[in-house]
């Protein structure tokens, strides 16, 4: 029987040869971080040194870290500060500006919805790690959710967390300070603490969702955004193309953006990732070939990180986990899943339980 860890390995090792080396942050959302230790009476540098990040890389604001490193820094600071809602401090004090250029385009679109299209589109220059989805959530609600690709992240949990507190000072930018949601949902199990969720989204809170969403209604979309500056706007949309071309993103890349905002509303195909991607399928498996990936492969490596999370973040029960991740019967997930690790679902949840208990 595989292990978790021999698992994880082999995952790695698969992640590496379709996914960019450059799966990586701007340093930005972590600027705050020293700040907030010193808060909790803890020494920031010596978190820092334990997480392997070095002093200097916090202090450049151009500067970008590997986006696995970010979950483990994050996770030092959950242990030092004893502070299980770590993540959504940082996500509050840190902002919109964290997200670098994409946190200032949205600010001078005509509408909330042209907003957050420009906020989803830009994303990947500050973070190639993960993604911001759109989708309808019911007859009249949306849901403006962020979901991590990357694989064997350390730290999804307080990550997640950080992004939708970001999501929601985003909203309030283009609504207003007295914007809530009509709900939140946070993909990981609930926390000792409530107090500060309630506190900081004023909605109620879902722990264990299939995913980490703001949930409000689909009106607000309609909304001019106050004080939009098409000039200003026309300026930055030039700066983040020239950004883009300086790094720009493989097909494996684009791909596998297109797939994550894709699984948690639907069942992706070859066919609508290529309409997404404005190609045809027939080039769209050809240029994936020439990178050594495919839609499949790459749609299984997700399915499996997006289950992993999930075992591992929350108690979502394996057959929510299974619909979520659009299998027709648990059986079915347990399978596939068990093929990509060596474990079921249940044994995986089991080990990393245990492993829980053993620190």
């Amino acid at each position: 029987m595989i292990s978790p860890k021999a698992a994880r390995t082999s995952s790695q090792a698969f992640a590496r040869s379709v996914l960019p080396a450059s799966a990586d942050m701007s340093v930005a959302p972590l600027q705050a971080i020293p700040s907030l230790l010193r808060e909790f009476g803890v020494e920031p540098w010596s978190v820092l040194e334990r997480a392997g990040v070095d002093q200097g890389v916090l202090a450049d604001a151009s500067s970008r870290v590997p986006f696995g490193l970010v979950g483990r820094l994050i996770d030092e600071c959950v242990a030092a500060s004893v502070c299980p809602h770590f993540g959504l401090l940082l996500g509050i004090r840190s902002g919109p500006a964290a997200a670098g250029i994409a946190g200032h385009l949205f600010r001078h679109a005509e509408s909330v919805h042209a907003a957050l299209r420009l906020f989803i589109a830009h994303l990947h220059l500050h973070d190639r790690g993960g993604v911001v989805a759109l989708n309808l959530h019911g007859a009249e609600d949306v849901e403006l959710s962020y979901l991590i690709h990357h694989p064997n992240t350390p730290g999804t949990a307080q990550i997640l967390d950080a992004s939708i507190a970001i999501a929601c000072s985003v909203m309030r930018c283009l609504c207003g300070a007295r914007w809530a949601p009509s709900e939140v949902m946070l993909s990981r199990d609930r926390p000792r603490m409530v107090g500060p969720y309630r506190s900081f989204f004023r909605a109620p809170i879902r722990f264990d969702a299939p995913h980490s969403a703001l949930i409000f209604p689909a009106r607000c979309l309609d909304q001019a955004v106050a004080g939009a500056d098409p000039v200003a706007g026309n300026r930055l949309l030039q700066v983040a193309a020239e950004l883009d071309a300086a790094r720009p993103a493989s097909v494996t890349e684009l791909t596998i953006r297109a797939l994550t905002r894709m699984v948690i509303a639907t069942s992706p195909t070859s066919d609508k990732v290529a309409e997404v991607l404005g190609i045809k399928s027939r080039r769209l498996r050809e240029r994936l070939e020439v990178e050594g990936s495919s839609v499949k492969g790459l749609l299984e490596d997700l399915r499996c990180e997006l289950a992993r999370q999930l075992l591992e973040d929350s108690h979502l029960p394996i057959g929510e986990i299974a619909a979520t991740l659009h299998y027709s019967k648990p059986g079915a997930f347990s399978r596939a899943f068990k093929g990509w690790t060596g474990q079921t679902p249940r044994q995986w949840r089991s080990a990393v339980g245990k492993r829980a208990r053993a620190t």
